[in-house]
């Protein structure tokens, strides 16, 4: 029975609801926010302190993990109901659409896709993605010149040097570029997870989520409807 059960309807059909959804994703943020209230508060030792000089005897590993977990799916969660949203037009609320307007809130939409992107890169912080990244890339490259270049184009590389030995300088160069652009890339969004992650800062976005989802769930009108 278990393999007869259509699991991809069921996937469609929950992400569906997020999409239509934002306001509860906003209110799910906020949770989120207050763990990060809470982790950096212990961590850092103070409310306000921007660098950590040591840990104070708190042991992360646990925490962390925990956070590595539902960061990310809420994460995930939440650029997927901010960019849907955008694109697709879609109301945060089924409430909203009824007593505001048929349409997505922008602001709303924006705020879960950057909150998002923070929560994907602050529990991989210490994780070598970029590294990551370069091998993937460099594996991909050569695999893929190594099944599409004809024989007849092999041997005239094998004349002028080893192809093994170009795959390998292929796969060594792509993998060192890639590794560099995506240092630089993930770096700029880490610095902005960790700002946002910082005590002063995850509280306004804590509030403000919970403030925000409880006026698109259940009162169907949003902090910014006069700004639009």
């Amino acid at each position: 029975m278990i393999f007869q059960t259509d699991y991809w309807s069921y996937a469609r059909i929950f992400f569906e609801w997020v999409a239509n959804s934002a306001g509860v994703m906003v209110f799910i943020t906020g949770f989120i926010a207050l763990t990060w209230l809470g982790y950096e508060r212990k961590r850092r030792g103070s409310f306000t302190k921007r660098k950590v000089e040591k840990e104070n005897g708190f042991d992360l590993s646990k925490f962390l993990r925990i956070l590595s977990y539902a960061g990310v799916i809420v994460g995930i969660l939440d650029i997927w109901a901010g960019t849907t949203g955008l694109i697709q037009d879609i109301p945060p609320s089924f409430r909203y659409a009824a007593l505001t307007a048929n349409e997505a809130d922008h602001f709303t939409c924006i705020f879960l896709i950057v909150v998002g992107i923070a929560m994907l890169f602050k529990p991989v912080k210490d994780l070598p993605l970029a590294s990551i990244l370069g091998l993937l890339a460099g594996t991909a490259t050569a695999v893929v010149l190594a099944i599409l270049i004809p024989d007849n184009v092999v041997e005239l590389i094998g004349s002028l040097i080893n192809p093994k030995l170009l795959l390998i300088i292929i796969f060594i160069i792509v993998a060192v570029l890639i590794a560099l652009t995506a240092k630089f890339y993930i770096g700029v969004l880490q610095a902005i997870s960790k700002f946002l992650s910082w005590p002063p800062i995850a509280l306004i976005i804590m509030v403000f989520s919970f403030v925000q989802g409880i006026l698109l769930w259940g009162l169907g009108t949003s902090i910014f409807i006069n700004l639009l």
